[in-house]
């Protein structure tokens, strides 16, 4: 087999209506899996567990690692009560990520964190959030989006030095936006590389480590629609066929 097999982590879908309310499903938004389909990769679902040892086992046989999207991150977790601004938490999820993290680094693994995967990357490092961005005196742009998924809303400006900007091949995106939490300190060893118009951080990257990059938007929702956008799947199937 020559596709790399990329890990795609897994979140729990509570059922709240019909006859199985409350029943609890394994799921990612099928945009991820299509996504790295679409690169060249292999995708597979890692579902959400409390069992330690299990995506430890999982990641021993994969070639990268995405951290897709979700609940808000718990502010206990970056040393935070909760404000009035905070949306569903799921702790035992923020754990979970936090060991996939922990475990793809320690493989080598090229790691890609999207939306909420930004935002759990930058805690895991030691950053810190903006609960909503009401907190954040310097937002002025909707970044909530109310429109469709693959519709580009915002800009975002790319450090031209960064590794998002050669992977692009221009200093400038037009991404979608679907968030209320967004980076406030940025962790230990991570560089800011775009941010939208009113500086809110849209991209980091990992200074020490060979391929980790994080985005605030949805790649996923928009590769099959733009260039642009398929290029970051792109690259990072290439690097997890690579290896490190």
């Amino acid at each position: 087999m020559n596709k790399p097999v990329i890990a795609l982590s897994g979140n729990i879908l509570f059922d709240d209506s019909g006859p199985f309310r409350g029943y609890h499903r394994s799921y990612v938004n099928d945009d991820y899996v299509r996504s790295v389909e679409n690169a060249g990769g292999l995708p597979i679902i890692l579902p959400f567990t409390q069992n330690e040892q299990n995506p430890a086992d999982i990641l021993g046989i994969c070639n990268g690692l995405i951290l897709t999207g979700g609940h808000d991150v718990a502010p206990l977790g970056f040393g935070a009560e909760p404000l009035q601004g905070i949306g569903d938490i799921f702790p035992e999820r923020d754990s979970f990520d936090f060991l996939l993290i922990k475990e793809a680094m320690r493989l080598k693994l090229p790691i890609l964190g999207i939306c909420r995967g930004h935002q759990i990357i930058n805690v895991y490092n030691g950053g810190t959030l903006y609960q909503d961005l009401k907190y954040d005196k310097n937002c002025t742009i909707k970044h909530s989006q109310n429109q469709r998924p693959e519709l580009g809303t915002h800009t975002v400006t790319l450090d031209k030095n960064s590794k998002l900007a050669d992977i692009i091949g221009k200093t400038e995106l037009v991404t979608n936006s679907f968030h209320h939490q967004t980076i406030n300190k940025v962790g230990n060893f991570l560089k800011i590389i775009g941010t939208a118009k009113d500086g809110t951080i849209e991209a980091l990257e990992h200074t020490e480590y060979p391929w980790l990059l994080s985005v605030q938007f949805h790649p996923e929702m928009m590769s099959a629609v733009s260039d642009d956008i398929k290029k970051i799947f792109t690259a990072f199937i290439i690097a997890a066929k690579r290896g490190l």
